[in-house]
């Protein structure tokens, strides 16, 4: 099992290691370093080996510990796009199944207005042309 589940940010799907398929959303839980890294964020980009999925719009523990224990499920997939129109998460719960390939260290820069704002691939493909 996942040691540290729940101890940064809440436990919606129950306690495992949370990812989503768009860094903005792994951007909201970043927190700014310290002394030499002020201002600069840190990520992993993993490979995780999700599995057999419990699919679900709504937090129901009971019925996800159920279908874990059954061994129906490998992983939960709670789709929060398809409720709230936010993000997928994928929640696992066996570190085994997580790779951690890359460390990605960042800035957040504001725009004119002095806000941070998510920049679409197709923009940045735009800009390269």
């Amino acid at each position: 099992m996942i040691s540290f589940a729940g101890s940064h940010a809440g436990t919606m799907f129950g306690k495992g290691a949370y990812f989503a398929e768009c860094s903005s959303k792994a951007d909201e839980y970043a927190r700014s370093g310290e002394d030499l890294f002020e201002g600069v964020y840190a990520m992993l980009l993993c490979r995780v080996a999700c599995g057999e999925p419990f699919h679900t719009e709504q937090p129901d523990l009971k019925s996800i510990e159920q279908a874990l224990l059954a061994r129906t499920a490998d992983f939960v997939l709670g789709d929060r796009e398809k409720a709230r129109g936010t993000y997928r998460e994928f929640v696992v719960f066996d570190q085994e199944v997580v790779y951690p390939e890359y460390v990605l260290l960042y800035e957040r820069v504001p725009d004119h207005e002095g806000k941070v704002r998510v920049v679409e691939d197709d923009a940045i493909e735009e800009a390269e042309e």
